[in-house]
């Protein structure tokens, strides 16, 4: 049966690159917006969760849960840190929603950053490594852009795609990212000039590949009861999966990629009573192009080996059958790893109120979906919005 559990509040920092601003910075500004979006103080706030996949490693920061209930006047509510590689904002929303379910808490604070220019390019590659088998694949050269490629490369053997189908992803996502106030990479490209950028890792190129980022971002989840009571546009999660796959570059098939989305997107489904045919928006993790090709075919928009096509007539534009990450999605957004899956829950329920900075779905969607996936393959979480009137 659906659960109920309401975004009363969003907030998030501007993806890019902050020289000017730490992790805890970010922290406190998109908790602050995320607090006054809700109407709350820090004194309504039973718990906060806190995403952030490696401050320790770009940051030299332990304990950044602590840290923020601090700065944010959190104290003495209770304050916790989860990891879970690029799911790790995922995660941390499912954190307060299990805490709000079980009725420990009424409301619950979510926040998710990364702060990654503190490093070097070729010290954060290593630190994103180490969220797969950094002992020994790294070492061989399977970083996560030759480990996706790998399958990308099964994909257009499989399936018959080109290197200027899969091009497409990148077109669409840059076109809405430079209209995304937010987005680190805003500016468009086309198809021939996807093609001109460099390879990453063959047939990746650069304009399909997500760049490292600093961000934040915030909801605020609560019980049905004070959401009903707030006044505010009623946006709730009625469903969520999550689900685990595997660890290895070396070993993540096509049939593994599709089945680490496709369990808990089905989970979200029949918590939610709802089909891929009624979601309105969606945001679906794109680090790499392939990416969104294969979680559009495992969330059902598109058979097994047809989700390029589905982009390629724009069936997952803002004006599409399934509009998917009109936020420009990772590719163009950023990928600031603790931050992206709360992220995508605030791009999604803007959509979702109407209330989107950049290109907004025409017809105000009922329900929405986002997909949160981390590691070569290794955690997804997934969840299903309801708009109520």
């Amino acid at each position: 049966m659906p659960i109920r559990v309401g975004v009363l509040g969003v907030g998030k920092t501007k993806h890019g690159t902050h020289y000017d601003k730490s992790l805890r910075d970010l922290m406190v500004e998109a908790g602050r917006k995320a607090m006054a979006d809700a109407g709350l103080e820090p004194r309504d706030i039973d718990v906060l969760v806190v995403g952030n996949a490696a401050s320790l490693g770009f940051n030299m920061e332990n304990n950044v849960s602590a840290m923020a209930a601090d700065h944010l006047g959190l104290v003495p509510k209770p304050n916790v840190r989860c990891e879970a590689a690029c799911g790790t904002g995922g995660w941390a929303a499912q954190i307060a929603l299990m805490g709000i379910l079980a009725g420990f808490y009424r409301t619950a604070l979510v926040i998710g950053a990364e702060k990654m220019s503190d490093v070097t390019t070729d010290v954060g590659t290593t630190i994103i490594a180490n969220s797969a088998d950094g002992k020994e694949e790294y070492f061989s050269g399977l970083t996560f852009p030759s480990g996706v490629a790998m399958y990308a490369t099964r994909y257009m053997a499989r399936f018959g795609a080109t290197e200027a189908d899969l091009a497409h992803v990148a077109v669409k996502n840059h076109y809405y990212g430079a209209r995304n106030p937010d987005a680190q990479l805003r500016f468009e490209c086309t198809v021939e000039e996807v093609l001109k950028s460099p390879y990453v890792a063959k047939p990746l190129h650069l304009y399909e590949v997500c760049p490292m980022t600093d961000a934040a971002s915030a909801v605020v989840l609560c019980h049905e009861d004070i959401m009903k009571a707030s006044g505010k546009k009623q946006v709730y999660i009625i469903g969520t999966g999550v689900g685990s796959g595997t660890f290895y570059n070396s070993t993540d098939q096509l049939e593994d990629n599709w089945a680490l989305v496709e369990r808990p997107v089905k989970q979200a489904y029949a918590m939610a009573g709802i089909g891929p045919e009624q979601i309105g928006i969606a945001e679906i993790y794109n680090a790499f192009s392939i990416q969104e090709i294969l979680g559009i075919e495992a969330a059902g928009f598109a058979p097994y080996g047809q989700g390029y096509r589905l982009v390629m007539e724009g069936g997952t534009h803002h004006d599409g059958k399934h509009p998917v990450n009109i936020s420009g999605g990772v590719l163009s957004k950023g990928h600031p790893l603790g931050a992206t899956g709360t992220t995508e829950i605030v791009d999604v329920v803007q959509q979702m109120r109407g209330e989107f900075p950049g290109v907004q779905v025409p017809k105000i969607p009922e329900f929405g979906l986002s997909i949160n996936r981390g590691g070569p393959g290794s955690v997804c979480v997934c969840y299903v919005y309801q708009r109520v009137l």
